[in-house]
């Protein structure tokens, strides 16, 4: 049993390295069955089990009838804006492999919209944090976190390919609360495209995030692009049954606003 979990965990990673390195391009047609477990030197039990596993993930789709067959699909990464996690941890929960490739570090004086979220004063440091994120491989977020030097000494030094809600709950004692995000449609620029692997001036979706201790204290202003193709964002908005909240203020909830017409 170990050894037939250890053959299909070893063809679900070689198919999601060929979709992601593009050797099976999404709307692609797959071979017949014999032909992939010849291909790939699996049975066809093997190979019905990793496809039934792609389909549930919706990396590929089935379609029955003369014509049809299975295709190849790239899933949405789901990230829920009513719970403040980690990266990692969202993608692991969806039966991703998470991977992180730190872009760039550094130290400095917050800029005016840094020094507003985080409640500085003129002239205070904050560690700058800007990692590529991948799921199986495939980059799908861009992100920059910035969090204030003094409260945090010493965080450059530490590993950061990991959750830095994480690091810094174990390590500085910090305690997430809330966070307050702002959602936009932008578009990719060319060291954006560059980074996450598409064409410049396509859609991304931008999120540019407050987090608060349970304090109430702010302690990090970041901004997030992801792959329009790559993810879906949720959240839960309480209504005024049995499972919301009078009046619609509770715990998660959205706020949609108006953004004057540019041109």
């Amino acid at each position: 049993m170990a050894t037939e979990h250890a053959v299909a965990e070893t063809l679900r990673r070689r198919m999601l390295t060929d979709i992601g390195a593009g050797t099976l391009p999404p709307g692609a047609r797959l071979g017949s069955e014999r032909e992939l477990s010849e291909h790939y030197g699996v049975s066809r039990a093997t190979l019905r089990q990793v496809l039934a596993a792609l389909e549930e993930a919706g990396l590929v789709r089935r379609v029955a009838g003369r014509g049809g067959g299975t295709f190849i699909n790239h899933a949405k990464v789901e990230h829920d804006l009513t719970k403040v996690v980690g990266v990692p941890a969202y993608l692991a929960r969806q039966g991703y492999s998470a991977g992180t490739r730190v872009v760039a570090t550094r130290m400095g004086v917050a800029d005016a919209p840094t020094r507003r979220a985080l409640q500085l004063a003129e002239g205070d440091l904050v560690v700058d944090v800007r990692r590529l994120r991948l799921a199986d491989g495939t980059p799908f977020s861009l992100d920059q976190a910035r969090l204030p030097a003094d409260r945090f000494p010493g965080l450059l030094e530490q590993p950061l390919g990991g959750s830095i809600y994480e690091l810094i709950e174990n390590d500085y004692g910090v305690t997430i609360a809330d966070a307050e995000e702002v959602v936009e449609v932008v578009h990719a620029t060319d060291e954006e495209a560059a980074l996450l692997g598409v064409t410049v001036g396509d859609p991304l979706v931008s999120i540019t995030r407050t987090t608060y201790d349970t304090a109430g204290t702010p302690f990090e202003f970041s901004h997030d692009l992801f792959r329009s193709d790559r993810v879906r964002i949720t959240l839960r908005t309480p209504g005024r049954g049995l499972r919301g909240v009078p009046g619609g203020d509770g715990p998660h909830f959205a706020t949609i606003s108006s953004v004057p017409a540019t041109g």
